[in-house]
């Protein structure tokens, strides 16, 4: 799926996608939601054609064209897909659909992590080497910190990896001509999403403030593997909010689709957008 943003070329690039019962053994439904109560679960979902184990969700990342540089939002999961484990549901896809759009990992000159979870860093450092030979990585400075005490594992190795070539970012940046990153912690520490901004238009891409279009309805229903559910909620209110006041579209990843709006009727919801 191509769109444009003002003078930005905006490609969709499919990473795959994976069932909600292939990444966790719990609760599905606290698995992204968290504690929500049994009325107000079934009510909703109800609106949003259910929701159970089976439930898809897909992996996709954005490719940005436009003021002499080439920027991707996320490297989907790379090597940490461990597509042995899940042969039915094959992901780490993103380098095959950038191919299919003309692109190489050479033409890349910017990749902004957005937070480091598997499914959105894992594709950045493959056999001991950066990914994007000729990119610039952009991470926020916190979520590095965190990754350094708290995570560590395959994510410290990766951050060592790409450290010579990464800018870090403490708060609100402008990255490249049109591109800013915002911090919006809650999710992660360190978490920060991108407005993409030319001429009269404006894309959010929400990372995973924003998971299924359920969220947009109740900003704290809030899945149980966030670090900080207060600050989330709080992010996740503040996007909404701004997205609407602000007429933005957004990009999320995890919702098929990807491309939406928030309208209010008379509470915020999701809607979709076709190109």
């Amino acid at each position: 799926m191509d769109f444009k943003i003002g003078e930005f070329q905006c490609r969709v690039l499919s990473d795959g996608s994976r069932s909600i019962g292939s990444m966790t053994s719990g609760s599905p439904r606290r698995f992204i939601f968290g504690d929500v109560p049994d009325d107000e679960f079934n009510y909703c979902l109800r609106h949003h054609g259910g929701f159970d184990s089976s439930t898809v969700l897909p992996f996709n990342y954005l490719l940005l064209e436009g003021y002499g540089h080439v920027t991707l939002l996320d490297t989907g999961c790379g090597d940490m897909a461990e597509n042995e484990k899940h042969p039915d549901e094959p992901a780490g896809l993103l380098l095959s659909s950038l191919a299919e759009v003309g692109f190489s990992v050479s033409d890349i000159d910017t990749v902004i992590i957005s937070h480091c979870h598997w499914d959105h860093f894992g594709g950045a450092v493959k056999g001991g080497w950066a990914v994007f030979p000729n990119a610039e990585y952009v991470m926020s400075l916190k979520e590095a910190e965190h990754i350094r005490d708290d995570v560590k594992g395959w994510a410290l190795n990766y951050l060592n990896i790409i450290s010579d070539r990464v800018r870090f970012v403490v708060d609100t940046t402008e990255v490249r001509p049109g591109i800013t990153v915002n911090l919006a912690p809650g999710h992660t520490p360190g978490i920060i999403v991108g407005e993409v901004s030319s001429g009269s238009e404006t894309l959010l891409y929400t990372s995973d403030l924003i998971i299924h279009k359920a969220h947009v309805d109740h900003v704290a229903w809030i899945p149980e593997f966030e670090t900080d559910r207060a600050a989330a909620i709080e992010s996740r209110r503040n996007l909404i909010e701004e997205s609407y006041k602000r007429g933005m579209r957004l990009f999320v990843p995890h919702i098929p689709g990807g491309l939406g709006r928030v309208i209010r009727d008379p509470e915020y919801k999701w809607v979709n957008e076709y190109v």
